[in-house]
């Protein structure tokens, strides 16, 4: 009987543990460091909720829904103190809704929560800034911390502002214009630029035109201010041309078809484009999320195609 009491004390003690899945970070510190004063920046990616604890140079994600939450950056000036004066917090960017729960008192770490209520996941970025000692008297306190950037414009609007700008272009009057895709570019340091694939269609003959487009956006005041467009075209073969369009659905295809041996059912694809990156023109990369039983997974995806057939030489899927 005692060796059952204990047992069942076990699971109860584990049990916490199983409801909500964590993932331990520690900051990386910049400038040296300065233990009274100073910032940390966040970023982590979403696809659900979850919850974010920071405690002196510690972070823990909690995830509550969706698919597992990741750290992508957790950078400080130096460890936050157990009871920071003049505690700040201020969420820089991420289309869904974050809110600081708990501030950090007498060893407690702050909370804050992170709620993306869209399908596929998106990248969230906040700042934490504190001033002054840790509860202590200072005789010369230092000056204040600038006020944290405000982003007064969400990710949704400085999208929904690209695309009214590319409409606007002028070589697109008289022309139904498409978008295949739009996202925010997530490459270093290009979180203000608006990425993406349109289509447009011109006259009675239906002739059809791919482009990339890129829009520079200032986040502060919505302004657009510059926007590149570059034809895409379709890819040659003899005299005839495989337009980019088959290429993108001819890789979609190929991808259906995996997920489908694998035993995956219903699919929706919130991505798929061309690579841009050197020297992988030939490659198609996106997302898919598919589903199994009672649950769905969300997937990378690669497909090598050749661009003079629009053939799909090799498929690669991954789980995010």
């Amino acid at each position: 009987m005692r060796r059952l009491v204990v047992f069942i004390t076990a699971l109860a003690a584990l049990a916490p543990a199983a409801g909500a899945q964590q993932n331990q970070r520690r900051a990386t510190f910049l400038n040296g460091g300065d233990r009274d004063r100073g910032k940390c920046t966040i970023e982590v990616v979403v696809d659900g909720a979850a919850e974010i604890d920071i405690r002196g140079d510690q972070g823990v994600i909690r995830n509550l829904s969706g698919q597992p939450a990741q750290w992508r950056r957790f950078e400080c000036t130096g460890p936050m103190p157990a009871n920071p004066a003049g505690f700040r917090f201020a969420g820089v960017d991420g289309r869904g809704r974050q809110v600081l729960m708990r501030e950090p008192r007498n060893g407690s770490p702050a909370v804050i929560r992170i709620e993306d209520p869209q399908g596929g996941s998106e990248g969230y970025t906040f700042d934490l800034f504190w001033g002054g000692g840790g509860g202590g008297y200072e005789r010369n306190p230092p000056p204040p911390l600038p006020p944290p950037p405000s982003r007064r414009f969400t990710t949704e609007q400085a999208v929904a502002t690209c695309q009214d700008a590319v409409r606007q272009e002028a070589r697109f009057r008289g022309r139904r214009v498409e978008f295949r895709e739009t996202r925010i570019d997530d490459n270093p340091g290009r979180n203000d630029w608006v990425i993406g694939v349109v289509d447009t269609v011109r006259g009675f003959n239906s002739s059809e035109e791919h482009m990339r487009f890129s829009c520079s956006v200032n986040f502060d005041t919505g302004q657009v201010r510059s926007v590149d467009l570059q034809p895409m075209g379709g890819y040659g073969r003899g005299n005839e041309r495989v337009q980019t369009s088959v290429v993108l659905d001819n890789c979609q295809q190929a991808v259906r078809a995996r997920m489908q041996r694998d035993g995956y059912g219903r699919m929706e694809f919130p991505s798929i484009r061309i690579d841009d990156q050197p020297g992988r023109n030939d490659w198609v990369v996106g997302t898919v999320r598919a589903e199994r039983g009672r649950g769905s997974d969300l997937f990378n995806f690669s497909c090598s195609v050749d661009l003079r057939e629009g053939t799909v030489r090799s498929v690669d899927v991954t789980v995010r």
